[in-house]
C-alpha cells in the first residue's frame, strides 16, 4: 500500500497563516485593548502624585516619564507573550503543528508577528498619553530612532518572555516569572527619579542596568540628542535578542 505523498508548504505560507491567526486573536481575545489601556494607567499613576515634587528639582515629569512608559509597555506586551506560547504549549495548537512538517522557527516568527501588533499599539498608547500631558518629540529623526529603540528592546525582551512560556508550558508560571523581574528592573531604574535619588551603594546598578539604559536613550532621543547610552543600550538589546532567539528557537524545536 502506497503512503501518501507530505505536501509540504512553503515556510513563508506556513508563517503568514499561523501570524494572521495570532493577530486575529490578539483583537478578538482583548489583548490589543489592554495593551492600549496598560501605558495609559501606569502613565497617569505615576505622573499625579510625583509631578510636583519632580518640578520643584526642575524636572519635567511628563518628558522624563514617558521614556520608562514606553519600556513598561514592551514589559506588558512580554507577559502577553510568555502566556500566549504557554497556550499554545497546553492547548491542542502545539499538539496539531507537532505533527505537521512545520520549521521550529514558524511558530515563534508568527508568535512575535502578533506580539508586534500588541507592542505597537501599547507604545501607540504611550505616546498618545505622554503627549496629552505634555511630552514633545524636538527632532523628527530622533523621534524616529525613538520607535525603532523602543519597539527593538519590546522584541527583545518578549522573545525571551516567549521562550520561558514554551519552555514552562504553563502560561500561569510564565507570567508570574516574569512579573518579579520586571518590576526589579523597573523600580530599581532611573525611570521614575534619577539616580542621586537611590542610597549610595545600588547607584551603580541604578545608572547601569539595562531597563535605566534604554530610558537614558529615549529621553536622549525624544530631546533631539544621541546620547552615549543610545549605544550601550543597543549592546543591551542587541545581546537580549540573540539570547532569547536561540531560546525560544531551542525551546520550539523540542517539539517530539
Amino acid at each position: 500500500m502506497n503512503q501518501a505523498p507530505i505536501i509540504r508548504i512553503p515556510a513563508g505560507l506556513q508563517w503568514s497563516a499561523l501570524s494572521e491567526r495570532g493577530i486575529r486573536a490578539a483583537f478578538r481575545e482583548g489583548d490589543v485593548v489592554l495593551a492600549l489601556a496598560a501605558p495609559v494607567v501606569i502613565y497617569i499613576c505615576f505622573y499625579i502624585p510625583l509631578r510636583k515634587s519632580m518640578l520643584a528639582t526642575g524636572i519635567d515629569f511628563a518628558q522624563y516619564l514617558l521614556p520608562l512608559t514606553a519600556v513598561y509597555a514592551m514589559f506588558f506586551t512580554a507577559m502577553f507573550a510568555g502566556d500566549r506560547a504557554g497556550r499554545e504549549q497546553t492547548g491542542g495548537m502545539a499538539t496539531r503543528l507537532r505533527s505537521l512538517p512545520v520549521h521550529p522557527w514558524v511558530p515563534v516568527a508568527a508568535r512575535m508577528s502578533a506580539n508586534l501588533v500588541r507592542g505597537c499599539a501599547a507604545l501607540i498608547s504611550a505616546l498618545v498619553v505622554g503627549i496629552a500631558f505634555g511630552f514633545r518629540f524636538h527632532d523628527i529623526t530622533a523621534a524616529l530612532v525613538f520607535v525603532l529603540v523602543a519597539l527593538a528592546f519590546g522584541t527583545a525582551v518578549v522573545i525571551g518572555a516567549d521562550a520561558l512560556g514554551t519552555a514552562t508550558r504553563n502560561p500561569e508560571l510564565g507570567a508570574t516569572v516574569l512579573f518579579v523581574p520586571q518590576l526589579l528592573l523597573v523600580m530599581t531604574s532611573t525611570g521614575f527619579v534619577p539616580a542621586e535619588g537611590f542610597p549610595g551603594w545600588i547607584r551603580g546598578w541604578v545608572r547601569n542596568q539595562p531597563v535605566s539604559q534604554v530610558t537614558a536613550a529615549l529621553r536622549g532621543l525624544a530631546d533631539g540628542r544621541y546620547p552615549p547610552e543610545l549605544w550601550v543600550a543597543a549592546l543591551w538589546i542587541g545581546g537580549l535578542l540573540i539570547v532569547g532567539a536561540v531560546l525560544a528557537i531551542r525551546a520550539e524545536g523540542r517539539r517530539a
